[in-house]
């Protein structure tokens, strides 16, 4: 997994080195560099899949910070067996490279590190940036794909559940009861058959002339029902946003297709402040399963913070000058006298962000 990445001249981070643990959680205040990290960390599985065309692809121009001539560098760090692997891009004008130029080594020494990169850049690859809109989650889908998957925004949640439920029922049984530990109001899953409406544009070609013409086709896809206590039979879009979202977010990590990498903006997901510590216990138990799983997520509630160890959470700050932070929370100055005093959540609360821009920045790992 990742232990560290730097950015340089990323937006509002002209020059960050950012560690990360199995599980970090960002929290800073809004427009303060939370998502801006999430994109940074997603930025690989936006450019070139294979080591040989890297040098084709640069990190996009509109990701530059304003006002500055450098390029834009992003410089991702892993351990994977016994070195450390980097992966490298940079944005137009700057060095193009898919790895560091390797010192001389021993034939095993130079594999090794060989390795280490290329299992980096694919750890890197399937990183999967989720912002679920409670509206995609709970719409009926259809999907032609053999496995379908989950979109970003929630999109393709029925489709997938139906799949499961299908052709594997082990993974649909470890969703529901996992569901019903965050929310223990939620009684059974159930799918059923539902149209879906499909827009197209064909396009036709007459006498060298070419015309597209707008299709809507009706297709029988899937919708969810929930049985909930007291209620049976509530469809998706009459659940709470929280359930629906959980449900989601439990799908992409125990489905078929998992990511290694997980980008989760908002880990509270609107639930409440009970299930969300029921959430991160969940994760937990899922990450002890599936140790090369990591995730990185945003939040704004003190609540998802007490669920976490101080060394997980990293805290965000927006200067006067437009250059954003990223500390640790335990770099605070008086951390160590409160820390026995307070939970992570309290200690936040009480100091807040600006500090942040108080304290020396964090060595670089150069």
């Amino acid at each position: 997994m990742i232990q560290s990445v730097q950015f340089r001249n990323f937006k509002a981070y002209r020059s960050l080195d950012l560690d990360l643990e199995p599980f970090t959680v960002l929290v800073g205040p809004n427009a303060s560099g939370k998502t801006t990290l999430l994109d940074g960390l997603r930025m690989l599985t936006r450019l070139a899949p294979r080591p040989s065309l890297f040098a084709k692809e640069v990190i996009p121009e509109s990701f530059r910070s304003f006002g500055v001539s450098q390029p834009t560098e992003i410089a991702f760090y892993g351990r994977f067996g016994r070195s450390l692997g980097e992966v490298f891009v940079s944005g137009a004008g700057g060095p193009i490279k898919s790895s560091p130029p390797i010192a001389r080594l021993d034939e095993e020494s130079e594999q090794e590190l060989r390795r280490a990169n290329d299992n980096l850049r694919l750890f890197l690859q399937t990183a999967m940036l989720l912002r679920f809109e409670a509206r995609k989650l709970a719409d009926a889908s259809y999907s032609e794909e053999q496995v379908p998957t989950v979109a970003s925004d929630g999109a393709g949640l029925a489709s997938t559940i139906a799949f499961l439920k299908l052709s594997h029922e082990d993974l649909f049984e470890e969703i529901e009861s996992a569901l019903k530990q965050v929310v223990p109001s939620v009684r059974k899953i159930r799918v059923e058959r539902a149209s879906v409406e499909q827009s197209n544009v064909r396009t036709i070609a007459l006498d060298d002339q070419t015309t597209h013409v707008s299709e809507k086709r009706t297709l029988w896809g899937n919708r969810l029902v929930l049985d909930m206590q007291g209620a049976k039979g509530v469809p998706a879009d009459s659940v709470g946003e929280g359930t629906l979202m959980a449900l989601g977010l439990l799908t992409v990590l125990l489905g078929p297709k998992r990511p290694k990498l997980l980008l989760l903006d908002d880990i509270e997901l609107a639930l409440h402040p009970v299930a969300q510590g029921k959430l991160i216990g969940v994760l937990r138990a899922i990450q002890k399963n599936e140790p090369e799983l990591q995730i990185v997520a945003t939040s704004h509630s003190p609540f998802i913070l007490n669920y976490l160890k101080p060394e997980e959470i990293r805290m965000t700050f927006l200067a006067e000058n437009g250059f954003a932070r990223c500390e640790k929370l335990t770099a605070h100055p008086e951390f160590e006298k409160w820390k026995g005093l307070m939970s992570p959540g309290e200690f936040w609360s009480t100091v807040g962000e600006s500090w942040v821009g108080k304290v020396p920045a964090s060595a670089p790992h150069e």
